[in-house]
């Protein structure tokens, strides 16, 4: 999948009329997974998406441990959109990132997160 049509399945998965807002989506996500996520989920990922997705994995450091709603909090923040939105968008994204990868890859990215993470994959779009 090319990243234009990456971002056309996003808008629809998650009702995001405007390109742009879709790309938003995705950069804020991804850049607020690669915080929680190890190295070698990351890179797994990142060679799963196109690249002008993968670039927003990009390692900022240490990994951080935060809620799930600490998750969804910064997403919204890096979209500048209220957090149930965000939440949404994120899911969107998040199931879109899952057809990109075979089950073993995806369950190995859930086992890289705490537990309670287990809602950011409840795809409830």
């Amino acid at each position: 999948m090319n990243y234009l049509e990456f971002i056309e399945l996003i808008g629809r998965r998650g009702r995001i009329e405007k390109s742009e807002d879709a790309t938003r989506a995705v950069q804020s996500t991804l850049e607020t997974l690669a915080e929680c996520l190890p190295g070698p989920q990351l890179k797994s990922l990142a060679a799963k998406l196109p690249r002008e997705a993968a670039m927003y994995l990009e390692s900022r450091g240490d990994r951080e441990e935060f809620s799930v709603h600490e998750f969804f909090e910064r997403v919204s923040k890096r979209s500048n959109i209220e957090k149930p939105i965000a939440t949404q968008r994120a899911w969107a994204v998040l199931s879109v990132v899952e057809q990109q990868m075979s089950l073993q890859e995806f369950n190995e990215l859930r086992a890289a997160l705490p537990k309670q993470y287990e809602r950011l994959f409840e795809f409830a779009v």
